[in-house]
């Protein structure tokens, strides 16, 4: 149900040959039983006979963060057009967008709740608030019509977000798709981000879409962006009062960008290889078995592979320039609340926000409950391409060459003390 509208998922040109089929065996989307932390609330919520008696707007936002362990100060605001409620959305009355490791929730004022939950399994399972003037039905149901898009040829065919830019005019609508090819999340260059989106805090003299409107009309539209940069406040743009935070932090906004495409490549690994051993026969216990797949599946899967690896450890990010980034502090407590670290203190939450966002550059959802979930081959696989390129093959290692020893011992170290399985596999290929 959330589209969150920052750059485009192609699927020819950034995930390959698309998937499908995520409803039939061995995936099971609407047959299988739900594993993601809106349905466990509702589930323990049915349980207890409770019933929600906040009232719409900010008070059951509030409640449904809380309940969803979702930071307020994770806020960021998106004011175009490009959602089912649409006709609620403009420059003045943007939607603002929360999320954690695992859930994403989405409103606006005098507007419904919207809710994307990820299953460690499935994906993404969509989520809507009833209609605001019903009482007669659940609070929050289950709605498939966000499959028509969240599972469609934009995201591969899996269910997932959406995430583009765009030129909005002076009521939001999209004059034209900033078209990012081959690119996705953190690799996209900020002069293609953020168009539609508000954003406050200081990121020097590198320049993005956000905070501006366009002109031209839809054959060329132009945007503004110096007047717009490092903007701290938003009040110049609409009544900030009516949302739950005044600002939407940057910070927020690059781990959303990573989070998005993240998840993205988790699940589809996730659904490739688990079609692959269905089709194959085989319970797959080991990365050996990834061997037994069919030819063609085991090559989608090794190009698969290839590009989650590259994205996991940062291979291609877009430079955050010389200047250091400041987002709100509240939010970065928050983000690095949960952080894992070594002995040495050090995490791979750790933020640079200088010409990268972190000091070490493997991705902090390898701890996430999608990537905890991946069939055990698969994690394997994953966990032996780290240790070739971290630990073995030193300079030479194909699509690590961006990290300097130094990185890659930290790195490994950090991985090491904080993941117990990959320590444990890792400890095999030493003996071995």
């Amino acid at each position: 149900m959330i589209r969150v509208w920052l750059f485009l998922l192609t699927a020819s040109s950034i995930f390959g040959q698309s998937f499908n089929d995520y409803d039939l065996k061995p995936h099971n989307y609407f047959g299988a039983p739900l594993k993601d932390p809106m349905s466990r609330f509702l589930e323990r919520l049915d349980a207890s006979g409770e019933e929600l008696q906040e009232a719409n707007g900010k008070p059951l936002v509030k409640r449904m963060l809380d309940e969803l362990e979702i930071p307020v100060t994770s806020q960021v605001l998106v004011f175009t057009k490009t959602s089912l409620q649409r006709r609620a959305v403009n420059p003045k009355n943007p939607r603002a967008l929360y999320f954690n490791e695992d859930v994403y929730l989405g409103w606006m004022p005098n507007g419904r709740i919207e809710i994307t939950s990820m299953d460690p399994d499935l994906g993404g399972i969509f989520y809507f608030q009833r209609p605001l003037d019903q009482t007669n039905r659940p609070l929050f149901y289950r709605e498939e019509n966000c499959l028509g898009c969240h599972a469609g040829s934009a995201t591969n065919f899996l269910p997932g977000l959406l995430a583009r830019s765009v030129y909005p005019d002076e009521n939001g609508r999209n004059l034209k798709s900033v078209v990012t090819f081959d690119r996705s999340g953190h690799q996209v260059p900020f002069n293609e981000r953020w168009g539609g989106w508000y954003v406050t805090g200081y990121h020097g003299e590198v320049r993005h879409l956000g905070n501006a409107l366009a002109s031209g009309g839809r054959r060329a539209p132009v945007m503004e962006t110096k007047g717009n940069a490092n903007r701290e406040s938003l009040e110049d743009y609409f009544d900030s009062d009516l949302h739950l935070r005044p600002d939407s932090d940057v910070l927020a906004l690059l781990l959303l960008d990573h989070q998005i495409s993240m998840h993205h490549w988790i699940m589809e690994a996730h659904y490739r290889v688990r079609q692959g051993l269905h089709d194959a026969g085989i319970e797959g216990r080991s990365r050996d078995d990834l061997r037994k797949i069919d030819d063609y599946s085991r090559s989608e899967l090794e190009s698969c592979l290839d590009k989650f690896m590259r994205y996991l450890v940062f291979a291609d990010e877009a430079s955050l320039g010389p200047e250091t980034w400041k987002g709100a502090g509240a939010y970065r407590e928050n983000f690095l609340a949960n952080r894992k670290t070594d002995s040495k203190g050090r995490s791979l939450k750790d933020l640079r926000m200088t010409e990268r966002i972190f000091d070490y550059r493997c991705s902090y959802m390898i701890y996430s409950k999608s990537f905890q979930a991946l069939p055990g081959p698969l994690k394997e696989e994953i966990y032996h391409r780290l240790y070739r390129g971290l630990v073995v093959d030193g300079a030479a290692a194909k699509g690590f060459e961006h990290l300097d020893g130094d990185e890659k011992i930290a790195m490994a170290e950090i991985l090491r003390a904080t993941l117990p399985e990959l320590a444990a596999y890792w400890e095999t290929l030493v003996a071995g």
